[in-house]
């Protein structure tokens, strides 16, 4: 119950973000739009400081700090950033979309199983390339300056947290933009001005014909009420994504698809699906005297009901609260339309590809958008910022060569 609420929780936060949208994470992936670096620079450094705050006083929180194997974090992060550069989808994403009714994300479904199976039949000939060389171990920030006492790392997360906070503060969304636009000045009321998008409003108004006006308007504009919505939306998402590690479980979306695959494989053939060496990290799968077993839930934890909860927060807010939801209608992303022009069918081969990257870049790597990038740099590992770099790096540079977008001062094409 607790991984579908907090499920939930997250979804909701990102839906009314609108990153299910795969326009929306174009252009945030492209710099075009600096919300999402924003958000996620005030939910990680807040989360940081909230997570090891409390690691003061909690005896045994359940930390999942991924190890930094070179190969697999480097080739899995781009092979992962170039997926989200041509679906417009992350693991977790995926699922609210489904939520959301897209009816693209069903095949952005089919392509993540594919690829994180794909990830799982290889995975015992090509493991000691990718995890064990240049394999330093689970490192973070705080043990790379020698902070082993938890004051230590407190005051090492205190820093951390600062500089990502100050990301958020004090970098205007759109680029062009006067240093007076950020949510800093915003919130302190120095700037009473409002920016808005009308572009950008304009084409939800098409994509979403019932959706909330408060909330379309609110999403696209630089306000006092845009850094007000922002910091509301942003404490309810890290106060949710710490009390998971908290509460002895990491967040992550990306391990479900291989999960699910694993389960699948176990009914057809219960004997290869067991002895599969990836499947046993996870899947509650081993063989005994030969004879197969399966305990679904031994290893993963709660994980899968967590990305439960995440297409129900999908559908719970496109449905009741941002009136998003699509009822799986043919629309193809308007980037994508700039593009490669309005055919559904590529369209659903674009979506099946990219996001068939993603997954299996993220099983390369051990993690994704919501178990690298959010959960694991909340609590500070190394491995999770060179992700997260990474990540960064090659969907830009996919959206510029691929799909062709232009920066301006709107953060438009």
């Amino acid at each position: 119950m607790l991984g579908i609420v907090a499920g939930i929780l997250l979804a909701i936060s990102l839906e009314l973000w609108n990153f299910s949208d795969p326009d929306t994470l174009y252009r945030v992936m492209a710099f075009q739009d600096r919300f999402l670096l924003v958000c996620f620079g005030f939910a990680i450094g807040l989360g940081a400081i909230l997570l090891y705050g409390l690691y003061l006083f909690v005896p045994h929180p359940n930390f999942g700090i991924k190890s930094f194997f070179v190969p697999g974090i480097i080739i899995g992060g781009i092979i992962f950033g170039v997926g989200v550069g041509i679906a417009g989808y992350f693991p977790g994403t995926v699922w609210i979309a489904l939520g959301q009714g897209r009816r693209d994300a069903i095949w952005a479904v089919l392509g993540g199983l594919l690829g994180a199976f794909t990830w799982s039949v290889i995975f015992g000939p090509v493991k000691d390339f990718f995890w064990n060389t240049l394999n330093f171990g689970p490192i973070t920030w705080a043990s790379l300056v020698g902070a082993t006492t938890r004051i230590e790392i407190f005051a090492v997360s205190l820093v951390f947290g600062i500089i990502l906070l100050l990301l958020f503060f004090f970098l205007p969304r759109y680029p062009g933009q006067p240093l007076r636009q950020c949510c800093f000045s915003h919130l302190l009321g120095r700037n009473k001005d409002v920016v808005r998008f009308d572009e950008l409003i304009e084409e939800e108004k098409e994509k979403y014909p019932k959706s909330r006006n408060f909330i379309r308007r609110i999403t696209n504009e630089s306000s006092t009420w845009n850094a007000r919505y922002v910091v509301f939306l942003g404490l309810e998402f890290t106060i949710a994504a710490v009390a998971v590690i908290i509460l002895h479980q990491i967040f992550g979306e990306s391990t479900t698809y291989s999960w699910i695959g694993a389960q699948l494989s176990y009914l057809v053939n219960p004997v290869w699906a067991a002895s599969n060496p990836y499947f046993q990290l996870f899947g509650g799968m081993h063989l005994v005297n030969g004879i197969p077993v399966n305990n679904p839930f031994s290893e993963i934890g709660w994980e899968p009901l967590s990305d439960l909860g995440t297409f129900l927060g999908g559908f719970i807010s496109a449905l009741f609260i941002s009136k998003r939801f699509m009822g799986f209608k043919p629309q193809v992303p308007k980037v994508w339309e700039h593009r490669f022009g309005p055919s559904r069918k590529l369209r659903a081969i674009g979506s099946f590809v990219g996001t068939f990257m993603v997954l299996f870049g993220a099983r390369m790597a051990n993690g994704c958008a919501s178990g690298h990038i959010l959960s694991g740099n909340i609590q500070m590992a190394v491995s999770s910022f060179v992700f997260m770099v990474v990540v960064l790096l090659s969907a830009w540079v996919t959206l510029y060569t691929v799909l062709h977008l232009k920066i301006n001062k709107r953060g438009y094409r």
